[in-house]
């Protein structure tokens, strides 16, 4: 049985059967194992850059409409950080697989890379950044599985990180399909081998690391098994030599400038952290402010003709009338007053 993935605008679980809902054995994490994975809601993710979070592209189906990460800055699944969401970048060959056949095989599974990259807004200095490895892995090379799903014991415990050590074997140990090593790389799940780590729903984005270091050279994406057990764990390959080349368009996301609201509009912007915000007496300067929180309207007053005010690039009339603030621009929005009369001009947000 192949076990598929689906999600939504939060991160899902992945679609697993219940007969395949063993533990993933390994052990719960201590706080200086791999750091830098992180629980999203649904799934699991890993930091690769100041504001680049990797996970799986079946948990955000639908990228546009994701407007916050919940990421956990620890092993306490119950203790999320609020991130805004700049953009959700799905592997395009994932979005848009021309050459699939579109019959769910496993030959269609190999040429799609099930990678995301997800950029957010604020920086996460709490939470350390891994390194994506450019180097293809071996058959026979121990890796670390990572994720915060399921341990298919009952009742459940509370969601906890959890670690397993494996060794990787050929993806043609499970399935024939040629199109597959070029994109995944696989272990053996304890139907295979006795005691060995397998994945479970909410595993799903997680890393798999070269055993002991901070190399990310895989994206947890499938379970293949029968009901007596998991057989394989499938990871997404992201090294130079994987099939689409996915670890130079990962590269080329997370080097390219991450844009805030407020970029080429007006510079030195004062930050606004609540949704209701007074911004007394602007004076005639030009003013800047720039805000990530989840507001929906903002009014204005006391600007003379000559000076305008707009927000995100969009000119609004000041007249204290409530006005629908226009769509996030970089995860958020920019306030933005030209210099002029009045001193007294004024703008609200909640």
């Amino acid at each position: 049985m192949l076990a598929g993935c689906v999600a939504d605008a939060q991160p899902d679980s992945e679609l697993i059967d219940s007969s395949q809902d063993e533990l993933v054995n390994g052990h719960v994490a201590t706080e200086a194992e791999y750091p830098s994975t992180v629980h999203l809601g649904g799934c699991t993710g890993v930091k690769v850059g100041p504001r680049h979070f990797l996970s799986a592209a079946h948990c955000f189906s639908n990228p546009g409409s994701v407007t916050q990460l919940n990421v956990t800055p620890d092993n306490n699944a119950l203790n999320p950080v609020a991130l805004t969401v700049v953009s959700v970048n799905n592997h395009p060959q994932y979005q848009n697989c021309t050459s699939c056949a579109g019959d769910n095989s496993m030959s269609d599974f190999g040429l799609k890379p099930d990678v995301s990259l997800i950029i957010v807004n604020e920086l996460t200095p709490q939470i350390p950044t891994a390194v994506i490895d450019p180097n293809p892995v071996a058959v026979g090379t121990s890796v670390t599985l990572t994720g915060y799903g399921c341990e298919g014991v009952t009742p459940p415990p509370p969601t906890r990180f959890k670690v397993g050590d494996s060794t990787t074997v050929s993806p043609l140990t499970f399935d024939p399909a040629t199109t597959i090593p070029g994109g995944y790389t696989t272990t053996a799940g304890p139907a295979v081998v006795p005691g060995a780590p397998a994945l479970c729903p909410g595993d799903s984005g997680g890393p798999l690391f070269r055993t002991g270091t901070n190399l990310v050279v895989g994206i947890n994406s499938l379970v293949s098994g029968t009901d007596d057990g998991e057989i394989g764990n499938w990871f997404t390959r992201l090294d130079l030599e994987s099939r689409y080349n996915v670890h130079a368009w990962l590269q080329g996301l997370i080097s390219a400038p991450v844009g805030t609201p407020c970029s080429s509009i007006c510079s030195n912007p004062t930050p606004i952290t609540s949704v209701s915000y007074s911004s007394g007496n602007l004076g005639t300067g030009e003013r800047c402010f720039e805000s990530t929180a989840n507001a929906f309207n903002v009014n204005c007053g006391g600007f003379a003709s000559s000076r305008t005010f707009d927000v995100n690039g969009t000119a609004l009339s000041c007249n204290g009338q409530s006005i629908t603030l226009p769509a996030k621009r970089n995860g958020g929005y920019c306030f933005h007053a030209s210099a002029g009369d009045n001193s007294w001009a004024w703008f609200t947000t909640w």
